[in-house]
């Protein structure tokens, strides 16, 4: 109960220096009172004694900028009206180890006020950030499912046969979970580039042996994008397998990315080597995905060529529209 209280009563102090100074004046004020009450009873007592639990007052309301001027208060006024004076703002030796020992004692109490606030503000900036991180993933959940039911729909439509259903859709499904691996990889906040393009092709070919060949800045990339891209560029590199530039042994693959203007990406995927390409002759799952599958939160432009001599597939997209949120 006691430690929920303090929790809230941190989570409630002021951001504004001006009231952290005055709670800790105020603090300073009351415990002033508090010790010349006292003094009616008991005129040779400590004079600080009253100091000490108001620096802890001070502290868990206003933080250490408060303890410290209630702490540097308590010295002004407690010498002034609590310790035994020759003059005005003379302390006699005799009063110097009181004084010492309040700043000492004080000072430790200001210290230690701090790392209790340092803690209980590092474990709620925790629950906020896990409470943020779990409604994410039930939005990604969601998000999941929709995607797999119109993965599912789309594969079924375009292929009667019940076993090459099958293994399109798993490649699918295996794509997509690939993507989310990278995102769980980053906690689910910016991935980039780099990272994604090569998570997405790592079933069709090895970077390290020139046929694919990655060229751009780590550009970062929000979750709205990550698996927008991922299926992307799994379709784009299962149909390079099966019918481009990865079929053969002479084949490559260029995927190239840029800043072409402030917070937008231009990512062009050009395809040579490889066998003589046509058009397909009925627009199945695989080029709806490659014209329509970015997020339309990122404005994409889409172009896809059917060269001859290599498949050229260019977008350009907004990455600000898929930033993670924080």
């Amino acid at each position: 109960m006691l430690d929920q209280l303090i929790r809230q009563r941190i989570a409630a102090q002021p951001r504004n220096w001006a009231a952290q100074v005055g709670i800790g004046l105020a603090c300073g004020v009351l415990a002033t009172l508090v010790r010349l009450f006292l003094a009616i009873w008991e005129p040779r007592g400590i004079a600080f004694v009253s100091y000490f639990p108001m620096l802890i007052v001070a502290g868990v309301l206003g933080g250490a900028r408060a303890s410290l001027t209630c702490l540097l208060a308590g010295l002004v006024m407690g010498s002034y009206f609590l310790a035994e004076r020759t003059g005005f703002w003379t302390v006699p030796p005799s009063v110097a180890p009181a004084l010492m020992a309040y700043l000492i004692s004080g000072g430790l109490i200001v210290w230690l006020l701090e790392l209790v606030n340092q803690a209980f503000r590092a474990e709620a900036e925790s629950r906020r950030q896990e409470k943020q991180l779990i409604l994410e993933l039930q939005h990604r959940v969601k998000n999941t499912l929709a995607i797999v039911q119109a993965i599912a729909r789309q594969t079924l439509h375009g292929h009667a046969d019940r076993s090459l259903f099958e293994t399109v859709f798993t490649d699918r499904l295996v794509a997509l979970g690939r993507a989310h691996n990278v995102l769980s990889d980053a906690s689910w906040r910016e991935v980039t580039m780099p990272s994604l393009v090569q998570r997405a092709l790592e079933p069709f070919a090895d970077p390290t042996t020139g046929r694919l060949v990655l060229d751009g800045g780590p550009v970062a990339l929000g979750p709205d994008l990550i698996v927008d891209l991922a299926l992307c560029l799994h379709e784009l590199g299962a149909n390079a397998t099966k019918h481009g530039a990865l079929s053969g042994q002479a084949g490559r693959v260029d995927i190239r990315w840029r800043s072409v203007a402030d917070g937008r990406v231009e990512l062009v995927w050009k395809e040579t080597g490889g066998p003589p390409v046509t058009p397909p002759t009925r627009h199945g799952f695989g080029s709806r995905l490659l014209s329509q599958g970015l997020s339309r939160k990122a404005h994409p432009q889409v172009q896809t060529d059917y060269r001859p001599e290599g498949l050229i597939w260019r977008a350009e997209f907004d990455v600000a529209a898929g930033a993670a949120s924080t």
